[in-house]
């Protein structure tokens, strides 16, 4: 790392000593990270997470990097992939070379490799959609999905984060954290959108979920969805949990209730996989 650090330091002075672009961060010791590579990183995340393309100087402004840095990382990245430019908005999205990034991930995941057969049997038994999530950047990520075969059927997206704070997912991985943990993510969202009853109906659901053990939604991040999720467990740095999603015309509270103990043995499937060595 001393090395790596040193062979940047033009890019690093040019860069100066302004506030920290959004999400950068220390290394997972506390030590120094390389900044080139930390604003690389940035703008590759922000380009992926979008529902649009990114052009060069709204990114400069939203991540806090000069104009001239985000516009060599956005060559560098459309040069081996990771980034297209669209050729009449001139603007940027996510490069095809994202998906072997993305598949790879997927084929070896030991979560992923865990948690495909038990999914896929309670995405079956149920005949609704069945995913496993966990906390990316402080949003919930599904890692696997298993598809309802109904022709109604809700689907989240390999990859693609949502808030914690909608849907009983979220509730149920925010339970799993450390208190301290999940309560600065609700004190960060409550910086966004100052609501004090909210925080408190937030941090009281919370609390639920995690005495239950499982949590439901209805229309929270979707009208008409519904959902019921239940923990897998912790390991490392991944915070997983394993939830059913369809419609509420399929899924009243009932049901969904009575599926819990399905999903916790299914959940429970997933954990044992999970913790053997590969």
């Amino acid at each position: 790392m001393a090395t790596e650090q040193g062979s940047e330091p033009a890019e690093t002075a040019r860069e100066g000593t302004g506030p920290r672009p959004a999400g950068a961060a220390a290394g997972a010791t506390g030590g120094a990270t390389v900044q080139i590579v930390d604003h690389a990183l940035l703008v590759l995340k922000a380009i992926a997470e979008a529902d649009r393309p990114r052009g060069v100087r709204e990114l400069s402004r939203d991540l806090m990097i000069s104009k001239s840095s985000t516009q060599r990382i956005l060559a560098s990245l459309e040069r081996v992939g990771l980034a297209v430019l669209e050729e009449h908005s001139r603007k940027y999205v996510i490069g095809p070379a994202a998906l072997t990034l993305a598949w790879k991930h997927a084929a070896n995941s030991d979560l992923v490799g865990a948690a495909a057969e038990a999914t896929t049997r309670i995405a079956a038994v149920t005949g609704e959609t069945a995913c496993v999530s966990t906390v990316v950047d402080g949003r919930r990520v599904t890692v696997f999905e298993a598809e309802s075969s109904q022709p109604l059927r809700l689907i989240t997206g390999v990859g693609r984060p949502y808030s914690l704070f909608s849907g009983a997912t979220g509730r149920i991985l925010l339970s799993m954290l450390p208190e301290a943990e999940a309560e600065r993510l609700v004190r960060a969202r409550e910086q966004e959108a100052p609501d004090a009853a909210a925080h408190q109906e937030i941090t009281a659901r919370i609390a639920a979920a995690r005495e239950r053990g499982y949590a439901l939604s209805r229309g929270e991040w979707i009208n008409g969805g519904c959902g019921v999720a239940v923990p897998i467990g912790v390991q490392g740095s991944i915070t997983a949990a394993l939830s059913i999603y369809g419609p509420e015309a399929r899924l009243s509270d009932q049901r969904m209730t009575d599926l819990v103990p399905a999903l916790v043995s299914a959940a429970g499937q997933i954990a044992v996989r999970w913790r053997q060595p590969a």
